[in-house]
């Protein structure tokens, strides 16, 4: 199975020019799924009215289910979407005529975009079944959640896409995280992260497929960038059966302590003559 993952710039203002900016990739490589970064379809903002709500069905998420269609593949994009006049930061899974949405969880404040004035947290995880690969879906923070990887990994995750819009001090600190994920869960991950400064801070890149150990299988450049990663199925399967998860721990009552300070008098040294 392959897999592209489309470490590129979604523009603001310009649903048009993403989606262009899909086709030419989608028609120029040969994969099963193709992984666009968080919110590729509106670019990263976190002004509304510049994210083009009305506008992305018919510029943007139509014609790549047309294109998913035409060229037999699988597509993951970040995109918002609005519910009964709430807004999600979204991953839209567009497979031929069916299209599902996944609702990212954990809302960061510290990027380029204030998130929890912006959206609403989702709730609810998401496995597709793509040439019967399990795929667990998730979108940036969510993967500071160690109960969302171990629900993954317990429900019988081959292989968890993270799409993610992180700035270098983000990345930084998401690196460590990510490989942490893997090893607790002996789980594949994949990370697809914008690239570029049209939001006002630079994107850094860096995606990544992480193995089960936390090693770096593929690393993408700080650039624009497409890897194709060629994924052995049968790989992926005996990495699931001999998947080894931390389990919860269960907790007696807890043991509180008091302590008290004393007023330092008996360890004060003494002097080898006076005592």
């Amino acid at each position: 199975m392959k897999i592209a993952l489309v470490q590129s710039r979604g523009l603001i203002n310009d649903p048009i020019v993403n989606f262009f900016k899909a086709r030419m990739r989608i028609n120029n490589v040969n994969s099963d799924i193709f992984i666009f970064p968080e919110m590729f379809c509106s670019g990263y903002i976190g002004d509304e009215a510049r994210m083009r709500i009305g506008e992305l069905d018919e510029k943007i998420l139509s014609k790549l289910t047309d294109l998913s269609i035409n060229r037999g593949c699988t597509i993951i994009c970040g995109c918002p979407r609005k519910e009964k006049n709430e807004l999600y930061n979204c991953a839209m899974v567009i497979s031929g005529e069916n299209t599902a949405m996944y609702k990212k969880m954990i809302l960061t404040d510290d990027g380029a975009v204030v998130e929890t004035k912006t959206f609403m947290p989702g709730n609810q995880p998401m496995i597709i079944d793509h040439m019967g690969v399990n795929i667990g879906i998730s979108v940036g923070d969510d993967l500071f959640s160690s109960e969302l990887c171990k629900y993954y990994a317990k429900n019988n995750a081959d292989l968890l896409i993270c799409i993610s819009a992180f700035n270098e001090k983000q990345m930084d600190r998401f690196d460590k995280i990510i490989m942490s994920r893997a090893i607790e869960n002996s789980l594949h991950i994949i990370l697809c992260n914008m690239v570029g400064s049209d939001c006002g801070q630079n994107l850094i890149g860096r995606s990544k497929f992480i193995g089960p150990d936390g090693s770096v299988i593929e690393r993408c450049t700080d650039s624009s960038d497409i890897r194709v990663l060629n994924i052995d199925v049968d790989a992926l399967k005996e990495s699931k059966n001999n998947r080894k998860i931390i389990s919860n721990m269960e907790f007696g009552e807890c043991i509180r302590v008091k302590t008290e300070s004393g007023n330092g008098t008996n360890h004060k040294p003494k002097c080898p003559v006076f005592g």
